[in-house]
């Protein structure tokens, strides 16, 4: 994800657009509003073209999930018109005589109306929320596109910015125990930490309300709130069961995505996805391990096993801390603010200590920018199994309701000139097939470089039988293996190993040349499907 997405006829930016387009206000009926938005951004900029009336027969679609009652047919109306027709238990309930097929606007006001006239009639319908609806309506017309393009309602859609962005928080993170909410980690340096908050305390209140027989998302947007404000917190002690009060400023927490360990002079670094600070957290990491290394490191592996993706911008800036020059990643699609070129900027802080990069069939994305950047490069050697392939970007919309789309909108080239959609990334080094650490698998992985020399066939170049035939040579697998860490270190601590593998399958860029001037990108996101799960930090 790269900034604020800027569409075209909202605002003016130098050469990116020819001119500004002047756009019909939206509807005033806030249900109306909400859908010819989404149906506005979904025929602007999803990746291949659709009309809003597939979108709106999709969407309608969904009101018999909610009602079984339901039914609704496209009948003739007249010379060259048709009408919607609505039913409810056999009988008709509205007529909608429907626009050409590209307006959205009229479309919007045909789902306020269909939406309004479907609770009328139906005693469930007008008994479930607004959300609920207006989810299933939007999980219909996203069914109609691809599988990474989906809706979130609006308080899905507040966790996932917070996961992306940060938030207002005091630094903890929470788990269940017994019933009970135990502080599990504490973020170095935040509220909680300075104010003396342990790992094992229990939670037991919040601004005076107790957290016993709450859910956990309540607990947490409780806990959350905006920048500089204050929040009053009892825990209980681990062990000794004393209470303490505690009162903190909220500040921006955002959830940490990197952690670093160190063999010697080798820096493990595991980038587990892509938000805001990724890119900062891992300059620090590598810096901290310069240090504890007396000043030099030999080698550093970069984890991306399991890694889902997340925001393009870290994916690309990450790249650059360890490209000297040359292409990290293009985009194309058919909005033409989708086409981009991003390249290294040359003032990476760690343009020659040799990479390995580990790779497996969760890297997906943003993952896969980073992997193929280094190894098209010839900067890293890349091990473990084939990546995802998902190999597209996703730009986010926020809704009137609070709620977002995700919609794919670009597909991936590498630098050497393949899309990763499909292929994805195949390691230098495939550990797939391989057994755990012993020195038969070793010398099977060393080998598999020779191979791969003497083919040296441009992956650009490869139909997909040969896409096919490379990734089944070395299958996609799931998990953290212990012997591409080994591997990984076994290859870094011969520079002539080293030297002889990364290069087996570098090659010169392909792309050479922007293919449009770079747009802002801000809600631009490259992920397997959302940022990775698993304990959140409040």
């Amino acid at each position: 994800m790269i900034g604020k997405l800027l569409r075209p006829g909202l605002v003016c930016v130098g050469v990116l657009l020819a001119a500004c387009t002047v756009e019909r206000p939206l509807p005033a009926e806030p249900t109306a509003r909400l859908f010819a938005r989404g149906l506005d951004e979904i025929t602007d900029l999803y990746i291949e073209p659709i009309s809003s009336r597939t979108l709106v027969l999709s969407g309608a679609a969904r009101l018999s999930r909610l009602d079984p009652g339901f039914s609704m047919v496209e009948t003739p109306a007249g010379s060259d018109k048709t009408a919607l027709v609505l039913s409810y238990r056999g009988a008709d309930i509205g007529t909608y005589p429907t626009p050409p097929s590209d307006d959205s606007r009229e479309w919007g006001v045909i789902v306020g109306r269909l939406i309004a006239d479907a609770k009328k009639a139906s005693p469930r319908l007008a008994a479930m929320s607004e959300d609920k609806i207006d989810k299933a309506i939007f999980d219909g017309m996203t069914g109609a596109l691809d599988r990474f393009s989906r809706y979130s309602p609006p308080d899905m859609a507040r966790d996932q910015r917070a996961a992306r962005d940060g938030f207002g928080g005091i630094g903890i993170t929470l788990e269940p125990v017994n019933d009970q909410l135990q502080v599990a980690a504490v973020t170095p340096h935040g509220p909680a930490e300075r104010a003396g908050i342990r790992p094992g305390d229990r939670l037991l209140a919040i601004g005076g309300r107790a957290t016993a027989g709450r859910a956990e998302s309540d607990v947490i947007h409780q806990l959350r709130g905006p920048i500089f404000t204050t929040v009053d917190v009892t825990v209980a002690r681990g062990g000794t069961g004393e209470q303490r009060n505690f009162r903190m400023q909220r500040e921006l927490i955002v959830v940490p995505t990197v952690t670093m360990s160190r063999d010697g002079t080798i820096a493990i670094i595991h980038v587990a996805s892509f938000n805001e600070s990724t890119t900062q957290r891992l300059t620090a990491s590598i810096n901290e391990a310069e240090q504890a290394a007396g000043g030099r490191l030999t080698g550093i592996v970069l984890d991306l096993r399991g890694n889902p993706g997340g925001l393009l911008d870290q994916a690309v800036a990450l790249a650059d801390v360890f490209l000297p020059k040359g292409p990290i990643v293009s985009t194309v699609g058919r909005n033409p603010a989708s086409r981009q070129f991003f390249s290294a900027t040359g003032e990476g802080i760690e343009p020659r200590t040799p990479v390995v990069v580990l790779i497996n069939g969760g890297s997906a994305s943003a993952s896969e920018i980073v992997a193929a950047a280094l190894q098209d490069a010839g900067r890293a050697v890349v091990v473990g199994s084939s990546s995802y392939g998902k190999g597209t970007v996703q730009t986010v919309i926020h809704l009137p309701n609070d709620g977002e789309l995700t919609l794919t909108w670009a597909r991936l080239i590498s630098p050497s000139g393949y899309a990763l959609s499909g292929h994805g990334v195949v390691p230098t080094l495939c550990t797939s097939a391989l057994a755990e650490d012993d020195a038969r698998s070793f010398q099977l992985a060393l080998q598999r470089v020779a191979q791969v020399r003497a083919s040296r066939l441009p992956r650009a170049s490869l139909n997909e039988k040969a896409w096919a035939d490379l990734r089944n040579a070395c299958p996609a697998r799931q998990g953290d293996r212990d012997i591409d860490v080994k591997l990984a270190e076994r290859v870094l601590s011969d520079p002539a190993l080293y030297s002889q593998t990364v290069r087996s399958l570098a090659r010169a860029p392909e792309i050479t040349a922007p293919q449009q001037a770079m747009a802002p990108a801000a809600a631009l996101t490259a992920t397997r499907g959302g940022l990775s799960s698993g304990p959140r930090v409040h």
